[in-house]
């Protein structure tokens, strides 16, 4: 359907700016008379206006409005033309559960509604919290909370819960952020546990504590009143129980990771056990496969069981030949201790020459 812009008024009444549409239509098809909404995935994008809604569309006069009240003033937004209708695109996106009032010259042509997300196909639910493990060090520093649908941003600090074994929750254990931490389309977000709580012998520490006790039962909540980023609520609450273990105050060893190797013409995993579970959302941006002429190998890693190990699945069989992975040392144990350094670390003291190198290696060779 070819659309083409056509004329936007604004004016003023009683203090509240209303939109006007002023539009020019010649109808060459047989008229339609069903407003109709347009989607893009699950987004309601605008209002489709069939020509029929009016006996004379030459001139015609729309505005769009909340349902509900006859005073609910216009709706700012865009209108297109097409052979065939008009297409209305609001300012502020259409909300899911809300019903819009078509008017033509002040009085009501037509009604229709944004449907919530369906059940099926379309659930709204936490699917996963990381570290997925349930013995978590004491100076623990990110969860990962994993949606099935993009959520709204800004709403953590009154959706999610950290509860101690007396159902009390735990005041000031994360970090407020704004804007939070979500990745590009909203479905994952990292909650920071107060790092300054954590560090010991910063003023946050010393007064209120570590938001984690080693020995002592834990349970995060994420409330059910939470809404996604197109409408529809969880439904209903999740939750992660676990216990705090010691601190965790040694870095990751590479040198010390297990290796199992595939063999030559195979497209079998190369697995590495690191021994301990490392930070979800780094294992999978952190480590390269090169052959001996120095190329990346292109496949695909698959995170193993709580975090404690990855595979990676090449997409062309292995060639008979020494490699190397090469791993960012950016990368993170549950602590926030990466390859060069442990998160308590005081990097002020150290000199340009001692800092170690970026990235680490570790070598293997496929044979028959």
């Amino acid at each position: 359907m070819a659309f083409k812009l056509i004329s936007i008024r604004l004016f003023f009444a009683n203090s509240l700016i209303f939109f006007g549409i002023f539009l020019s239509l010649s109808c060459t098809k047989e008229p339609q008379d069903e407003i109709s909404i347009l989607w893009e995935d699950e987004r309601a994008l605008g209002l489709i206006l069939p020509s029929g809604l009016v006996e004379n569309p030459e001139q015609a006069y729309f505005t769009i409005h909340l349902s509900g009240n006859s005073d609910n003033p216009p709706i700012l937004g865009d209108l297109i033309q097409s052979e065939s209708g008009f297409l209305f695109t609001p300012l502020i996106p259409l909300t899911r559960g809300q019903t819009y009032e078509v008017r033509y010259e002040g009085a009501s042509i037509g009604q229709i509604s944004i449907p919530q997300l369906s059940e099926e196909g379309a659930k709204l639910e936490v699917m996963e919290i990381y570290p997925t493990q349930n013995l978590l060090p004491e100076n623990l520093l990110k969860f990962f909370v994993k949606f099935s649908k993009p959520m709204r941003e800004g709403k953590s600090s009154t959706n999610v819960f950290l509860l101690d074994s007396n159902k009390d929750t735990l005041e000031g254990a994360f970090l407020d952020l704004q804007p939070e931490l979500w990745n590009e389309d909203q479905t994952l977000l990292t909650l920071w546990l107060d790092p300054g709580r954590i560090k010991r012998d910063l003023i946050p520490n010393l007064e209120m504590g570590a938001p984690l006790t080693k020995g002592e039962s834990y349970n995060l909540v994420i409330s059910a009143r939470w809404k996604g980023k197109n409408g529809g609520e969880l439904g209903q609450s999740f939750s992660k129980k676990f216990t705090a273990s010691a601190r965790d105050s040694i870095s990751p060893e590479p040198d010390s990771w297990v290796m199992d190797i595939p063999k030559a013409d195979t497209n079998a995993a190369l697995t590495l056990d690191f021994l301990e579970a490392l930070d979800f959302s780094l294992l999978t941006n952190v480590f390269t496969i090169k052959n001996a002429a120095g190329r990346a190998i292109q496949g695909n890693w698959k995170i193993g069981i709580e975090e404690k190990s990855i595979q990676f699945i090449p997409k062309d069989p292995w060639s008979r030949g020494q490699y190397v992975i090469e791993i960012e040392s950016r990368l993170e144990d549950l602590a926030g201790n990466n390859l060069n350094r442990l998160f308590e670390t005081d990097l002020l003291n150290r000199s340009e020459s001692d800092l170690p190198s970026d990235i680490k290696r570790l070598e293997f060779e496929i044979k028959d």
